[in-house]
C-alpha cells in the first residue's frame, strides 16, 4: 500500500527524547521542504503533541533514503540513540494504528477530547503546503469521522479525560483546591486556552501572557486577564499555580531567573510543553511543587467497563477502517466505473433518442448515470476484491469496446 509511520511516544520514550523529536508548526514546514526533494514521496502528514511525533507518508517505489534518516540529520541527532524508541508500522498496521491514535485509544489521558483537533490540525498543515495527496487526504478523513463517532457513541467512565482534567485531579491528591486560587498560564495555543477555560470553570483566578505584537490577532477565553509576556518572571510572586503550554524550542522559565524572584510558598510549577517550558531545576527550589506533562495521566483499573467500551470503540473503527480498504484496492477502477455508466447512460440516450426532446434526454441521462454508478458502488462494497475487478473487467469488454 506504499503507506510508511515512523513515531516515538510516550510508551517507549521519556520526555527527555521525545521533545528533541518534537515540531513546531514552522519546523514541519521546513521538513516538508527537505521531503519533497524525493519525488518518490506524494504526501505526508506530521502529527506532533505532547505525547507523540508520528511521520506519515505515501510513497511510490523506493525511497531515497529512509524517514528516521532524514529526520535524525533535521533534528541533528544521533540516529543509533533514538533507533531503539522509533516505531516503525507499515501498510496495514500504520493505518489501524492512525485510527486508534485519532480516537484516544493510545492516548496516556484513554480518550482524551484534543487529538482529534491535534489530528486535523496536522492535515490542514499538510494541504497548506501542498503535501497531501489523495491517499492521505481519504485515510484521514476516514480516520477522524471514525473518532468522534467513537467520542459520541462511547464514554470511557462519567466523561472524556482531558490533560487538564488530569492536571485538576493531580492537585486535587496533593491537597491543592484551585478555588480562588490565583493561576498564570503562560501560552494562548489550544492548550494554554483550555487550561484556562477549565481553571476558571473550576473556580480559580486566571491571568494569561500575551505579546504585545500579538494583541487583537488571538482568541482570548472570557474572564481571563492579561499579561505583558515580558514580564512573566517579574509577576511569578503574584501566583500561587504557573502553567507553561508554549511551542518553543527553549526554557520560558529559567531557574536563574526564577530564583531571585520571592515565590508564594506551595507555588506549583505545571510544564505541559514538549519541549519542555521551564527548566526543572526550578522543581527543586525549596516549597516548589513541579509537574510535567509525564506526570499526568488517568489509572485505567479506574475506568468504568474498560474493556467492553474498547471493544465497542475498535468495532465502530474498524467499520471505516474497511471502508478506506475498499476505496483503497479498487481505487483504480474509479475512472472505469465512471466510463462505464457515462457509456450506458449513452446507449439509453441512443436507445430513445427518436422518442423523446433534448431536455428530456440530459435528464434521461443524468438519471441513468447516477443509477448505475450507485449500483456498481454498491456490489463494490459487497463484493470480493478480485470478483468485482472481474465484474468492471466484463463491463468495460461490453461497454467500452464497442461503438454505439
Amino acid at each position: 500500500m506504499k503507506i510508511k509511520m515512523i513515531g516515538i511516544d510516550h510508551i517507549k520514550a521519556s520526555l527527555e527524547y521525545r521533545e528533541k523529536v518534537a515540531f513546531s508548526n514552522t519546523r514541519i514546514v521546513d521538513f516538508f521542504k527537505i521531503l519533497k526533494k524525493d519525488k518518490n514521496i506524494l504526501g505526508c502528514v506530521i502529527l506532533s503533541t505532547c505525547n507523540r511525533t508520528e511521520i506519515w507518508i505515501n510513497y511510490e517505489e523506493t525511497l531515497i533514503n529512509e524517514i528516521d534518516n532524514i529526520l535524525c540529520d533535521f533534528k541533528n541527532i544521533d540516529l543509533q540513540q533514538f533507533k531503539k524508541y522509533f516505531v516503525y508500522r507499515e501498510d496495514k498496521e500504520a493505518i489501524e494504528h492512525l485510527f486508534m491514535v485519532t480516537a484516544g485509544l493510545k492516548s496516556k489521558i484513554l480518550g482524551e477530547e484534543q487529538i482529534i483537533t491535534q489530528v486535523k490540525n496536522a492535515v490542514d498543515i499538510s494541504r497548506e503546503n501542498n503535501f497531501l495527496n489523495t491517499t492521505l487526504d481519504i485515510l484521514f478523513r476516514n480516520a477522524i469521522t471514525a473518532s468522534k463517532k467513537v467520542k459520541s457513541q462511547i464514554k470511557f467512565n462519567k466523561g472524556i479525560f482531558s490533560v487538564i482534567d488530569s492536571v485538576i485531579k493531580k492537585l486535587e491528591s496533593i491537597n491543592i483546591n484551585i478555588k480562588d486560587k490565583k493561576c498564570l498560564v503562560i501560552g494562548n495555543g489550544e492548550m494554554g486556552r483550555l487550561a484556562s477555560e477549565t481553571f476558571i470553570k473550576n473556580g480559580a483566578n486566571v491571568t494569561m501572557t500575551l505579546r504585545q505584537h500579538h494583541k487583537g490577532n488571538v482568541i482570548i477565553p472570557v474572564g481571563i486577564n492579561i499579561a505583558n509576556f515580558l514580564d512573566r518572571v517579574k509577576i511569578l510572586p503574584q501566583f500561587d499555580i504557573i502553567i507553561c503550554t508554549t511551542s518553543t524550542n527553549r526554557y520560558m522559565l529559567k531557574c536563574e531567573d526564577v530564583s531571585k524572584v520571592d515565590l508564594k510558598e506551595n507555588t506549583v510549577f505545571i510544564d505541559l510543553a514538549v519541549p519542555r517550558d521551564i527548566d526543572e531545576k526550578i522543581f527543586k527550589i525549596d516549597g516548589v511543587f513541579g509537574f510535567n506533562i509525564d506526570d499526568f495521566e488517568i489509572d485505567k483499573n479506574e475506568l468504568e467497563n474498560i474493556n467492553e467500551n474498547m471493544e465497542k470503540a475498535k468495532a465502530i473503527l474498524n467499520e471505516y477502517i474497511q471502508n478506506f480498504y475498499k476505496w483503497y484496492f479498487n481505487k483504480d477502477l474509479i475512472s472505469s466505473i465512471f466510463n462505464i455508466s457515462q457509456k450506458a447512460a449513452d446507449d439509453t440516450i441512443f436507445r430513445i433518442n427518436k422518442l423523446v426532446n433534448n431536455d428530456t434526454k440530459n435528464i434521461v441521462e443524468k438519471a441513468s448515470k447516477k443509477s448505475i454508478e450507485k449500483l456498481i458502488f454498491c456490489l463494490r462494497d459487497n463484493m470480493d476484491n478480485d470478483d468485482f475487478k472481474n465484474f468492471i473487467n466484463i463491463l468495460e469488454k461490453n461497454y467500452l469496446s464497442e461503438d454505439i
